[in-house]
């Protein structure tokens, strides 16, 4: 049985990001994150007939691979 500590850790609604807004956020390709997921570089979850990314893995992914460049 899930108790009110169990519940409070599941992500809400809001904290899911659909594929497509993610595709517009980042200005990135469906192939690319698809591939991302395929690798295991970044984890999905699908629902039916769409995709969504947890907002946490999306920003741990991105730290992880933040990089700067010198023009």
């Amino acid at each position: 049985m899930m108790t009110n500590k169990d519940l409070n850790s599941i992500p809400l609604i809001y904290d899911w990001i659909e594929m497509s807004d993610l595709k517009l956020m980042l200005h990135l390709t469906k192939n690319t994150l698809k591939e991302w997921c395929s690798e295991g570089e970044l984890k999905c979850c699908r629902v039916k007939n769409k995709v969504y990314f947890l907002r946490q893995d999306i920003e741990c992914f991105m730290y992880s691979h933040y990089q700067t460049f010198k023009p």
